[in-house]
């Protein structure tokens, strides 16, 4: 092939490899620009420090038996704030992580079970239910002191469904997530309870609805007063606490006072960015009923669940619409602000990168063709005409040619 067929193949590549990946970078800017600049894939928590510093950090919590990393009910609730955060505030970064606890399932809780819960023996071993969530309320703490260190202007965004919410309720007691709290969102929670501090804006079950984990410590404490007596009359005395209970006649007292030894309350600064929601029946968050029956005999904590888990797994958006307003409303309200330290690249630096790539492409084909231009030129510059080079030889050979014509004339 000839120089200049070889000359013209290599800059049409190297044009061609320009607009490809021009095209490619892009694309892939246009598609990260879209969600909002909202991670795409979330980290689990254990991990969250590979990402860099954000405006919003979404924290999820599965609920009970669900699969990493957000479960059934978190993961459209996430998928939700990202399509409305696209829309309402395009510039906000937001990160996302899910929850790294165990999350163990209640298929091996039963009647036996809960009464250990109410009356522990003092040799029993931790019930698997509350060493899970135990584990899970210790690393939502360790990951809120973390990122409030790493970064101090990120504000947490925390959603929990069941046990979850119950992680979620426990954390919130701490007081180690108020400094950086935008919100919470608990859905389906057991530790539910009139008076709590909350904001309730969607849901079906009244205020007078207990969930299992509160009932389960407000029967603790409420039996205290007979652990010295036989068991029979401990029950009785449950019993009686169960009733109250059911029939709305809790002292409110006693159950605030069960709810700070079990850590769970609530401190009243989150209570307008805490917001719950609890649907009527649920056997989790409006739990008296299904305890009643299942402390009586007359039912089987496996019946309630199977009874109750459509109603459990009930949670939807399209169930959430106020709940998903006021916190749409606050990340709409977070100041425009340049987050610093993100390794995870945004659309913007993607096309940018994009830009800046296609540009030095055409720079280095303009320099080559430049180079080749002024080669070509010296080339010209130096080289003799061939015309030029004919010219003299001819004449040459012609006064050659007249000469020796005239030599010979002179001897003939």
């Amino acid at each position: 092939m000839s120089r200049p067929g070889r000359r013209n193949r290599l800059v049409a590549f190297l044009l061609l490899t320009a607009l490809v990946a021009s095209t490619i970078m892009l694309g892939t800017s246009s598609a990260r620009a879209d969600d909002g600049w909202w991670s795409t894939q979330p980290l689990a928590s254990t991990h969250a420090k590979q990402q860099g510093c954000a405006q919003v950090l979404f924290v999820g919590a599965r609920g009970s038996g669900e699969a990493a990393p957000y479960g059934n009910t978190i993961a459209p609730l996430e998928q939700e704030l990202a399509a409305r955060t696209a829309k309402a505030r395009p510039d906000l970064k937001l990160a996302q992580v899910y929850l790294d606890y165990p999350a163990v399932s209640l298929d091996d809780m039963n009647a036996a079970a809960i009464e250990q819960m109410v009356l522990p023996a003092a040799s029993a071993s931790t019930p698997p239910y509350s060493d899970s969530v135990d584990k899970g309320v210790a690393e939502l703490q360790r990951l809120a002191v973390a990122e409030a260190k790493r970064c101090p202007s990120e504000k947490l965004l925390v959603a929990g469904f069941s046990q979850g919410a119950e992680v979620v309720t426990r954390a919130l007691g701490s007081g180690n997530l108020d400094a950086n709290l935008l919100g919470a969102i608990v859905l389906g929670n057991p530790l539910r309870y009139d008076g709590q501090n909350v904001s309730e804006l969607d849901g079906t079950a009244t205020n007078r609805s207990y969930g299992l984990s509160a009932a389960l410590y407000y029967l603790r404490a409420a039996s205290a007063s007979s652990a010295d007596k036989d068991k029979n009359e401990q029950m009785k005395q449950l019993l009686t606490a169960l009733f109250a209970m059911f029939n709305g006649t809790v002292d409110n007292r006693q159950l605030d006072a069960a709810m700070d030894s079990a850590r769970a309350t609530v401190p009243g600064v989150d209570a307008p960015r805490t917001y719950s929601a609890c649907m009527k029946d649920d056997p989790v968050c409006d739990a008296a009923g299904a305890l009643t029956r299942i402390m009586t005999g007359s039912s089987s904590v496996a019946q309630e669940h199977a009874n109750g888990s459509a109603t459990h797994g009930s949670y939807t958006p399209q169930n959430l619409p106020k709940t998903l307003d006021a916190v749409d409303a606050k990340l709409a309200a977070l100041p425009h602000v340049e987050v610093q330290q993100a390794p995870v690249k945004t659309g913007l630096t993607l096309a940018a990168g994009a830009l800046i790539g296609a540009g030095v492409a055409l720079v280095a084909v303009l320099v080559f063709l430049g180079y080749r231009a002024r080669r070509r030129a010296r080339r010209k510059a130096t080289a003799v005409p061939a015309v030029a080079r004919k010219v003299p030889v001819m004449k040459a050979r012609k006064r050659k040619g007249m000469d020796d014509t005239a030599g010979g004339s002179a001897e003939a």
